[in-house]
């Protein structure tokens, strides 16, 4: 028997593919600098968490991702943003398109003041995606039911999205975000307006939607941080002080200020 059989082949380790990748990040608001030389890179269909204390720059660096800083006026943005091979700040780019693309969840739900089923058929409407009345029917039934909430809606689809409970309402906002089917989903802190019952719906779900959707979710939890993420990238004072697979961040990181934070010393 030769020396290769009696050698155990050693696993291939499988490379995460990334789809987001920020170089060098800048943000100003007028003078005041609220990112410093952000670079990080987001693997596909898996779950980013950015943690941090308040305002250490976690939601404006999620807000660079789909460009929603473009909406006001004392910011600037430098540096560059790729996702998959597209500079998402070449002036060429379509900035609707982009946010079709790039979903987003906010902190608090904010239904719009429709029927259930206009909340989730809203952006299928506007990007003319549907082909047909019961096109749009299905999309909207596959998006509830992606998001958890089809049953305990079905029967209630004309009545407003505002009649739903807090988790409900984040769950039909997921749903609207998931309807146009974009590649990316942001989440900032979703489920800190919710009670803990919610809270665990959202934080199952989540888990769900990575199989088809990359999600960056922002939280100051860091209890749902090491739940939900597979990585986590951990920001101070305007810095990405590190990032890496969520389990090293928590047992074992390499910078003092993130043990310090993890360990409750600072936040």
């Amino acid at each position: 028997m030769t020396l290769a059989l009696l050698t155990s082949a050693k696993p291939e380790t499988k490379i995460d593919q990334i789809i987001v990748k920020a170089s060098n990040i800048n943000v100003f608001y007028d003078d005041n600098q609220a990112l410093n030389n952000i670079s990080l890179q987001v693997p596909q269909n898996k779950v980013t968490s950015l943690i941090g204390p308040s305002g250490c720059g976690k939601t404006t660096f999620l807000k660079c991702i789909n460009r929603m800083n473009d909406l006001i006026d004392i910011c600037r943005v430098e540096g560059e943003v790729l996702v998959g091979d597209q500079d998402i700040y070449d002036p060429a780019v379509d900035v609707v398109a982009l946010r079709a693309h790039i979903g987003m969840v906010f902190q608090k739900p904010n239904p719009f003041p429709k029927s259930i089923l206009d909340n989730v058929a809203y952006g299928l409407r506007i990007h003319n995606i549907a082909t047909s009345k019961t096109d749009l029917l299905d999309r909207v039934e596959n998006s509830l039911r992606s998001a958890a909430l089809w049953d305990e809606v079905k029967d209630r689809l004309d009545q407003p999205g505002t009649s739903l409970s807090g988790g409900q309402q984040q769950r039909l906002c997921i749903a609207r975000a998931i309807a146009i089917e974009p590649k990316i989903i942001l989440m900032d802190e979703p489920a800190s307006a919710l009670d803990p019952i919610a809270t665990a719906k959202i934080e199952e779900l989540i888990d769900d939607l990575r199989e088809n959707y990359t999600i960056i979710i922002v939280t100051h939890s860091m209890q749902q941080a090491a739940r939900v993420s597979q990585y986590t990238a951990f920001f101070h004072m305007g810095e990405l002080v590190e990032h890496g697979k969520t389990k090293t961040i928590f047992t074992a990181p390499s910078d003092e200020r993130t043990q310090n934070y993890i360990t409750g010393r600072i936040g």
